[in-house]
């Protein structure tokens, strides 16, 4: 562009200059000139701020001179005025002066320096003790102090205040001693920290090294003795076997080669180079050591290091570890006869064997094995008496059964809660299953407030024998390997080993809870046969004595339900409970066989057989038993019901039907000769009711008057026995069985001197007693037709002829026809229709069925 002026920098010379327009060359000729103008004020500055700087150059360098001008006078003048004799003279005069004016104060400058550092060594002792710090350095301290009070107390007119120096130094030196002790008997001592400790005790007590030696072992055996005589602590007593194998162990580790070496380390240097003792800042040593004196400074203590060889030193430890062992064992004893928990007890001995095999090679003067035999020992011989304690308290079982035995209250004592009343239905099931659980378990076994009470009683003992089974089970499942595997004898003695402590301890303990549970229940068993026998014996008060025997049946029911496991397998016989069961069934019978009396002879009186319309067949036998059979098994039923479902075993039933065929059988014999009786040859005197006065021989077939006079019999019946019931309760509290009535025998056994009585109806009496014979038969069916022993010694376990059977048998020659074959098929008959209607109505009789 025009307007646009060039640079003149690119030009080559002036004249390219006017090669443009005039415009632009006065555009150039402007832009020189400003250009021209700046550089000018540039240049101005630049020289005026030189010549500033020039000017204070120049007045520097005119000051520099003068001053060198005037130290230049200064040199000279010196230079003339050194002389070296002048010098020399001066330094004399110096010399005597100082001793002239400062000797008198270098003495009493010593004696102030070795007082302070006297006076700060039991600052340092003390702070040395109260933060834990090395003892070893507090042992040096104490030396030099000792060194410092003997120089200072030598002087002339030592300071009074020395004197209680000496009694600090003193009682630091105790404390010293005494925390040098618990170094040594702490079981959590390092190698190091006991060599610090041993080299303290060395320079406190400038000791040898069997001086040492024997400090150490007094100290360690006081700890173990110590650690005994606290009272029970199972971590007590392992950590005394701890100490004595530890002892052994550092012993054969430190001593004597490298205790030896500490002590003669000690005597390598003065005490007081060494940089621990430098680095006190209470003493002050950097303004104090130069007037201590050089023998306080150069001190070096002398201990005997060389004095105990290795021999001698293993003879020291074997004494040692003899008593030692010799203390720990009477201890482990007297310790462990406090211990009642056997689980304890187990557990100490898995610790202290465990700790023993794994340190065993150590041992010296102890044999390994004799210290292993009588660690075991001790603990088996505890063991065997707490389990001879926890058998031996079966005894409170049979103190309870005695005291409540002794403390009877008939009606209270053998309450129960039934099991089918109201108050099951409002039992309270909210706390859960297991309270509503035992509450019917409690009802359905008939458990009284007595049997609870013993029951009770004997759970608290089953847990302390169940525990100890447990403890003895888990004994062999123990393994010891890892602890024998650190062991170098050989592969039989390590076998030997294991078997000893995992099957040989485990077995002795087993069998030894074995024969004590068989001496404890034995006890138990002759004390419940003891009151059997004077149960069974005792006929004054009946129903008391059964309600004992229901109570001891119960007792050792729950007892025998609940043996422990190891008790389980062994023979546990109970004669005693056939001799309860006898008792219980006697009392059960009486009110029944003695109401059952009553009727066969009411029903004897009738002239007529009211169950004739009854009989079925060609020819007509009877098919059902007479009323009397099924009243009289019906109340034997309730009379068990009433006494408690629960006693009622096979065994008990067996012996209650035995009961019931021998109150029978005589009954069951002479009911034809009762029949005779009413057919007018009965005494007399005997009294009669209006029934008997009135009574008549109804026709054949008359079934109108036959249930009539049924009828007239049940009420009678239940009249007269709710009265006889009272009686029979009232003789029953008093002691007097109801026994069976007496007959007297007819005057002739020909039926035919009876005048108004037919052969048919006499037969037909026979043949529907001998009916009910049959039933009962059935209904009385006895397993095992045994005897108690105690009843008949003589016929111990021997079977019996059935007296009911007899009797039976008897009833069957009477009715023997001229047809024997005949009677033969009806005996038959009878016998099938009896069997199968016993069938049809044994659920009537639960309990007997």
């Amino acid at each position: 562009m025009a307007g646009e002026a060039p640079d003149p920098k690119t030009f080559g010379s002036w004249e390219d200059a006017f090669q443009y327009p005039i415009a632009a060359v006065r555009g150039m000729e402007r832009q020189l000139r400003n250009d021209i103008g700046s550089n000018r004020e540039k240049l101005r500055s630049l020289v005026g701020a030189s010549y500033r700087d020039l000017l204070g150059t120049a007045e520097s360098i005119i000051q520099m001179d003068g001053q060198m001008q005037q130290v230049e006078s200064y040199i000279g003048d010196m230079g003339m005025r050194c002389n070296s004799r002048l010098l020399g003279k001066k330094a004399a005069n110096l010399r005597a002066w100082d001793n002239d004016t400062k000797a008198r104060d270098r003495e009493r400058y010593a004696f102030a320096c070795q007082l302070a550092v006297l006076r700060s060594c039991p600052e340092v002792i003390a702070r040395l003790l109260k933060s834990h710090g090395s003892v070893l350095l507090a042992a040096k301290v104490l030396v030099v102090s000792r060194l410092l009070h003997k120089k200072i107390y030598q002087r002339d007119n030592p300071p009074q205040y020395l004197e209680l120096l000496r009694n600090r130094l003193a009682t630091l030196r105790r404390r010293l001693l005494i925390k040098i002790d618990r170094h040594l008997k702490n079981l959590e001592s390092s190698e190091s920290t006991l060599i610090e400790a041993m080299c303290a005790f060395s320079l406190a007590t400038s000791s040898s090294c069997t001086d040492i030696l024997r400090h150490f072992h007094h100290i360690r055996q006081s700890a173990v003795l110590e650690l005994g005589q606290t009272g029970y602590d199972d971590k007590r007593i392992s950590k005394s076997l701890q100490l004595i194998v530890k002892t052994l162990r550092d012993c054969q580790t430190i001593v004597p080669a490298q205790l030896a070496r500490a002590l003669d380390a000690l005597k390598s240097a003065p005490l007081m180079e060494g940089p621990d003792f430098q680095s006190l800042r209470e003493l002050n040593l950097d303004l104090h050591q130069r007037w201590l004196g050089e023998d306080i400074n150069t001190f070096t203590p002398y201990v005997r290091h060389d004095d105990l060889p290795k021999t001698e030193a293993n003879r020291l430890l074997e004494q040692w570890a003899k008593t030692a062992f010799s203390i720990f064992h009477k201890d482990l004893r007297e310790m462990i006869e406090l211990v009642e928990d056997p689980t304890t007890i187990v557990q100490l001995r898995q610790e202290l064997l465990e700790l023993w095999l794994l340190h065993k090679r150590q041992s010296m003067g102890a044999g390994a094995f004799d210290v292993l035999n009588r660690i075991r020992t001790t603990f088996n011989n505890r063991f065997k008496n707490l389990i001879h304690q926890h058998t031996t308290n079966l005894s409170a079982v049979s103190s309870s059964i005695e005291t409540l035995l002794e403390n009877w209250n008939g009606g209270f004592s053998d309450a129960f809660s039934p099991m089918w009343d109201n108050a099951v239905l409002t039992l309270d099931a909210g706390s859960g299953g297991g309270a509503l659980k035992d509450e019917l378990y409690r009802r359905a076994f008939s458990r009284s407030e007595s049997v609870e009470t013993t029951f009770s009683a004997y759970t608290r003992w089953l847990e302390g024998i169940n525990d100890l089974e447990k403890l003895i089970i888990r004994m062999p499942k123990k393994k010891w390997t890892d602890e024998l595997d650190d062991m170098d004898e050989e592969d039989e003695t390590l076998e030997d080993l294991h078997n000893m402590l995992s099957k040989d301890d485990p077995h002795l303990l087993h069998k030894t809870l074995e024969d004590d549970l068989e001496d404890s229940f034995s006890m138990l068993r002759d004390v419940i046969h003891s009151h059997a026998k004077t149960l069974l014996s005792n006929s004054g008060t009946e129903t008391i004595s059964a309600q004992k025997s229901g109570f001891l049946l119960r007792v050792w029911r729950d007892i025998a339900s609940q043996l422990p496991s190891i008790y389980r397998d062994l023979k546990s016989e109970s004669p005693f409970v056939p001799l309860l069961q006898t008792r219980v069934s006697k009392t059960v019978l009486q009110i029944p066989v003695s109401n059952c009396d009553k009727r066969i002879s009411k029903s004897s009186q009738y002239k007529r057989l009211q169950a004739r319309v009854l009989w079925e067949g060609d020819p007509q036998l009877p098919v059902l038993p007479s009323a009397w059979v099924f009243r009289f098994l019906h109340e034997t039923v309730k009379s068990m019901t009433d006494f408690g479902v629960d006693i009622w075993t096979f065994q008990a039933t067996d012996i209650l039907k035995q009961q019931i065929r021998d109150a029978l059988a005589p009954v069951v014999k002479k009911l034809p000769e009762l029949q005779r009786e009413v057919n007018g040859h009965a005494s007399d005197d005997r009294p009669r009711t209006d029934d008997e006065e009135t009574s008549h021989i109804p026709e054949p077939g008359a079934e109108s008057d036959i249930q009539k006079q049924d009828e007239e019999q049940t009420d009678n019946d239940e009249g007269t026995d709710a009265g006889e019931k009272a009686n029979n309760e009232e003789k029953l509290q008093n002691g007097n069985t109801p026994a069976l009535k007496s007959t007297q025998k007819p005057n002739g056994d020909n039926p035919n001197e009876f005048p108004g009585l037919s052969s048919e109806v006499i037969r037909d009496n026979k043949t529907q007693r001998l009916f009910d014979a049959i039933y009962l038969d059935h209904a009385l069916t006895v397993k095992s037709k045994t005897i108690a022993p105690d009843d008949h010694p003589e016929h111990e376990n021997m079977i019996l002829p059935d007296l009911f059977d007899n009797a039976q048998s008897n009833i069957l020659d009477d009715l023997q026809m001229e047809d024997v074959r005949q009677w033969e098929r009806n005996f038959e008959r009878m016998r099938r229709d009896a069997g199968a209607y016993w069938k049809r109505t044994e659920l009537l009789f639960g309990l007997l069925g």
